[in-house]
């Protein structure tokens, strides 16, 4: 098989847990015999303008630039390099902002370089995400040219059917995702969680060092208000149980936005985004996902369950789906919505500490948890995962003789 990623997102964006994924997936797929490759252009979901450059030397990537042939006398510059196994082509645009970017002549530039690679390549299928419409006429390009086209479904911004009138198949996350998108849309297609490079996330049992309650990449969404009432309750009743926040998309700046003085908080340590989770995953004795936003997987948590390490989280999304019968699942009062500041009060996280204090003080309760998340990571067997996606990206020839 061979494949083609393309999108108006950069591939190799450690910000983004959709670009994460589909890294992971070419990966895994090029380990598999498939020949993958990728052409995007530089969006980045960094709340801030970042520079290709930045994101791929926080990967320790290169950056080589040259100068890609677009006909007629007329050339763009591009990065282009090889990662994973898979050679990725990136087009620079002015603004990482993906409101901003690509413009109407950014857009025609990508757009070129995606027919050429459409028509070099040739790929038996085309795998993108994103509703911009430079994304949307290289799928209805892609198709006109007989290339089967995956549309790999992350959230749940999609409002309108016609992003997908071009897809041969529209592949979602989680069945919470494939059902709601049915309700929503009408759409349909499989399920598949996306793999997770297990390697890269988990820590050999004789490095660890489990200390923290550990909540990563502060934004409204992803529960900030929940962890910083948490934080506050924990420092007041049991300073002995620390907590850690991990940058990622959002900084730990976010705290300082909530309608409460942190400062003096004296149980709160922060760690600067990195792109090797087990520097955090190694010192985390518990992890908080308390998302008030749909998610549609979940991947902290898995890589948390990999790891063995107990996991709290909201029952929003596909969150109860993803842990199975590992951690533990809490209902967070419906008027905390993905842009609240307001914050929960001290009884509406009473149970997260409960469950907090009983992992610190009873050895047997956190032991038996801890076994239960290594069962339920067994799900993301990377083998298991590959041969289901296969066939959906490159469905076998039905006409062929057996």
């Amino acid at each position: 098989m061979r494949l083609l990623f393309s999108s108006i997102h950069c591939l190799l964006d450690p910000s983004s847990g959709a670009a994460i994924a589909t890294r992971e997936l070419l990966e895994l797929l090029a380990s598999r015999g498939a020949e993958c490759r990728a052409l995007t252009a530089g969006v980045l979901d960094y709340e801030k303008e970042t520079t290709v450059d930045d994101a791929l030397a926080t990967l320790g990537l290169p950056a080589p630039r040259s100068a890609a042939d677009l006909g007629g006398g007329r050339s763009a510059e591009v990065v282009d390099l090889e990662a994973g196994g898979v050679r990725c082509t990136i087009l620079p645009t002015r603004s990482s902002r993906a409101e901003r970017s690509p413009d109407r002549e950014e857009s025609a530039v990508f757009l070129d370089l995606a027919t050429q690679v459409l028509e070099r390549f040739r790929p038996d299928a085309l795998l993108t995400y994103g509703g911009h419409p430079a994304g949307l006429e290289l799928m209805r390009r892609a198709r006109a040219r007989g290339v089967r086209v995956a549309f790999h479904l992350h959230n749940f911004g999609y409002r309108d059917r016609r992003d997908f009138q071009h897809a041969d198949v529209v592949i979602f996350p989680s069945e919470f995702s494939r059902r709601h998108h049915a309700r929503l849309l009408g759409l349909d297609g499989p399920a598949i969680p996306y793999p997770i490079d297990l390697p890269r996330v988990i820590v050999p049992e004789s490095n660890r060092d489990p200390r923290y309650v550990t909540f990563v990449n502060p934004q409204l969404e992803k529960g900030v208000t929940v962890f910083a009432r948490i934080a506050i309750e924990l420092n007041a009743r049991r300073p002995d149980i620390p907590l850690l926040v991990v940058e990622g998309r959002g900084t730990a700046d976010t705290l300082n936005r909530l309608p409460v003085n942190l400062s003096g908080l004296s149980n709160v340590q922060r760690m600067a985004n990195t792109p090797d989770p087990r520097n955090f995953y190694r010192v985390s004795r518990a992890v908080l996902v308390p998302s008030l936003w749909l998610e549609s997987l979940g991947r902290v948590a898995v890589e948390a369950m990999a790891n063995g390490i107990p996991v709290l989280a909201s029952d929003r999304g596909a969150l109860p789906e993803t842990l199975g019968n590992a951690g533990f699942l809490f209902t967070i009062p419906g008027r905390y919505t993905p842009d609240s500041i307001e914050m929960p009060t001290a009884r509406e996280v009473a149970p997260w500490l409960a469950i907090l204090e009983k992992l610190w003080d009873a050895p047997d309760f956190e032991a038996r948890h801890r076994a239960i998340a290594y069962t339920e990571a067994n799900r993301w067997d990377p083998a298991a995962i590959g041969r289901e996606f296969e066939p959906v990206l490159d469905p076998p020839d039905e006409s062929a003789p057996p």
